[in-house]
């Protein structure tokens, strides 16, 4: 589980949920700023990310974080 703050805004839940909140938040803000609270409150995720392995120093994803996206698309694939 990864559990992130910054001043009134909180996440816990799991690193491939993070990141796919990270995503879909910077693609909201693709060409405008982000308020700073909010940007800083990304970054803490980002870190965490990071120190759990699934982001490299260049916050990219690593192969861990990329297995896990690749499982899970396999899985709902089964599913359906």
């Amino acid at each position: 589980m990864l559990n992130a703050q910054e001043k009134y805004l909180t996440f816990n839940g799991y690193p491939k949920d993070a990141y796919a909140f990270v995503e879909n938040v910077r693609d909201a803000y693709f060409d405008k700023d982000m308020p700073k609270v909010l940007n800083d409150f990304i970054f803490n995720i980002e870190v965490q990310l990071q120190n759990l392995g699934y982001l490299n120093q260049d916050f990219q994803p690593t192969e861990m974080l990329i297995k896990q996206f690749n499982y899970i698309t396999s899985e709902e694939k089964q599913d359906a």
